[in-house]
């Protein structure tokens, strides 16, 4: 991603891609525009240094507390399937949908993600917890949140960021190139 010239109501800026800080410049003045320049190309490098760190051991078991074998509330293989039987609190649904919104907004058909998909990838990143999670998570709703994260870079890249996660390939949308079993022609 490269740094980006743009400019809206408040004035010029420069900004790391998309999404990054907008550093604002003067307009003629040439030194304002190379420090706004300097500065969102050293948002890049960061954002690159801070991705490229390796994280810890996912294999860490949860404290024996904190294991869960089944559930009460969603039945064995409710992750899969018909998605619209998987329970989550309200307030997990409403991310998941702003999550969902965020993503298919200006997305081609086989980028797009389901609320439905995203619900099966939560349930199941909750259920890895009880078997590998790595140190620095705090919780099981942080470990199923990144698995959705990683699901949702994989649909909009079209390549995981750990090449080992391949999990979730049965829930990608229909068309995409990674998804398992996927029928031609629909």
């Amino acid at each position: 991603m490269p740094v980006r010239r743009g400019e809206d109501r408040e004035g010029p800026f420069y900004a790391w891609g998309d999404d990054g800080k907008r550093y604002r410049y003067t307009p003629g003045d040439y030194g304002s525009r190379q420090r706004a320049m300097a500065r969102a190309a050293a948002q890049g490098r960061a954002i690159k240094a801070r991705t490229a760190r390796k994280a810890p051991a996912s294999s860490t078991p949860a404290k024996p507390s904190e294991r869960r074998r089944g559930s009460a509330r969603n039945a064995p293989g409710s992750a899969s399937g018909a998605r619209n039987r998987i329970t989550i609190s309200e307030a997990t649904e409403k991310a998941l949908e702003a999550k969902r919104d965020a993503h298919n907004e200006e997305r081609a058909a086989s980028r797009r993600v389901s609320l439905g998909m995203l619900r099966a990838v939560y349930r199941r990143g909750a259920g890895a917890f009880s078997t590998s999670h790595s140190p620095r998570v705090s919780s099981r709703e942080q470990w199923a949140m990144a698995r959705v994260n990683s699901f949702l870079h994989l649909v909009r890249t079209g390549a995981p960021r750990n090449p080992k996660y391949t999990t979730d390939n049965d829930l990608l949308p229909v068309g995409h190139p990674r998804r398992k079993g996927r029928r031609r022609g629909s």
